[in-house]
């Protein structure tokens, strides 16, 4: 029997996201759950008298609660982890992985607040808390000594 190896420790990012996508997110939970009422209520005051019956309510319910799962899938699992080789970005459901010994330079735009990370010519942009920028930094670099940092200034524009 294979000993399991202990879980790699990894520093935990969350994503950001914007008030409009909390409240589309929001709106979406609140339809669905909408559907899903609108459904039952239907098949408890008609029941179940055709094949389209059969079809209609069941695959609207399944449909919604399809949607409640990947919407609150996404708020809850939507981060960055940074591990002893990789820097793994998870949307929901949706993982994936890159070998931080790969990343070339960190440019943090100092207007939106966001770091872009380099892989020679690919780039990640992230989307976490502007106060956690340095700690991502510094957990990138702990990997790779050797990833470049810098910053980009706006200039103002005149009127």
């Amino acid at each position: 029997m294979k000993k399991q190896s202990a879980p790699q420790e990894a520093k935990i990012f969350k994503f950001k996201f914007t008030p409009i996508i909390l409240a589309l997110a929001c709106a979406v939970i609140v339809l669905c759950a909408l559907g899903i009422a609108l459904s039952v209520w239907r098949l408890t005051r008609d029941g179940v008298h055709g094949f389209s019956d059969v079809l209609k309510s069941p695959f609207l319910i399944a449909v919604c609660v399809f949607g409640i799962t990947v919407v609150v899938g996404v708020l809850i699992r939507s981060r960055y982890l940074v591990t002893k080789e990789f820097f793994i970005t998870q949307f929901g459901f949706i993982k994936s992985k890159f070998p931080i010994k790969e990343f070339t330079s960190v440019i943090l735009n100092t207007d939106e607040k966001k770091l872009t990370i380099y892989m020679g010519e690919a780039f990640i942009v992230t989307s976490i808390s502007p106060e956690w920028n340095n700690d991502l930094v510094q957990a990138l670099r702990e990997v790779n000594k050797d990833i470049e940092f810098s910053f980009t200034l706006a200039e103002k524009q005149e009127k």
